[in-house]
């Protein structure tokens, strides 16, 4: 899936996608009342989604991109975890999540990455490596990458407010062995770091924490008005 790039035109909505794997690019439609495909539900990490398929063509698409069958599904409503045995695996059960398992947007901060990689060179010196690993804030995906504070200062958040908009902190994501994988030369590379090095000083109960989990809160004050979009260089209030 790291080999297929995306590009969304929001004045046209339509999102173009492209594979090494596919001669021809895809475009699909993403304005929600765009939909053909008929409804269905399914089940996903503990949920059940009512969610709208995009024909056969989509996917024999994406089947070729990633190389076994597979369908583009998109989420037009979420229905949230029932069953009380299974309520404690959902961090955040009241608002809507689409089809992600923990929350709706994953925050990082440039300064806690700068830290990890002085830890990092640290490392690699200890162990005699002639080139040090460092790594990029794209690895971890985030949704939101900020500048401007201590390493992570982020961990004591529990509201947060750019531009318009207000978020509430679910606490520290726990990181997996997803993190050490990089697309390199068209291939993907898997090392020990960087979460070898995080679990050296990040580790909680068991979790290994980097980046913060965020939910969203909808303001009908703004719900219309072009500033409550996300913009590169909004400022941040925390807290």
């Amino acid at each position: 899936m790291c080999l297929i790039s995306t590009f969304i035109n929001l004045n046209t909505g339509v999102l173009f996608v492209e594979s090494p794997h596919c001669k021809m690019n895809l475009q699909i439609k993403i304005i929600s009342d765009s939909h053909d495909g008929e409804k269905e539900e399914i089940d996903l990490n503990s949920r059940s989604y009512e969610v709208h398929s995009y024909g056969n063509e989509v996917n024999v698409w994406f089947s070729n991109a990633i190389g076994q069958p597979c369908a583009l599904l998109r989420s037009s409503d979420s229905k949230y975890c029932s069953n009380k045995k299974i309520l404690g695996l959902c961090r955040d059960v009241g608002s809507r999540l689409n089809f992600t398992n923990e929350a709706q947007f994953l925050l990082i901060s440039e300064e806690s990455v700068s830290d990890l990689n002085k830890r990092l060179s640290s490392t690699d010196v200890q162990e005699g490596t002639s080139e040090p690993v460092q790594v990029n804030p794209m690895r971890f995906r985030p949704n939101l990458l900020i500048s401007g504070g201590e390493p992570y200062s982020e961990d004591g958040w529990t509201n947060l407010k750019i531009g318009n908009n207000y978020f509430t902190s679910l606490g520290g994501c726990n990181r997996c062995q997803m993190v050490n994988s990089v697309y390199q030369a068209g291939k993907v590379w898997k090392s020990r770091d960087p979460l070898a090095t995080l679990a050296s000083y990040r580790r909680v109960k068991g979790k290994i924490l980097f980046g913060i989990l965020l939910k969203y809160h909808f303001c009908t004050e703004f719900a219309l008005e072009t500033d409550s979009w996300l913009q590169v260089g909004q400022e941040m209030h925390p807290n």
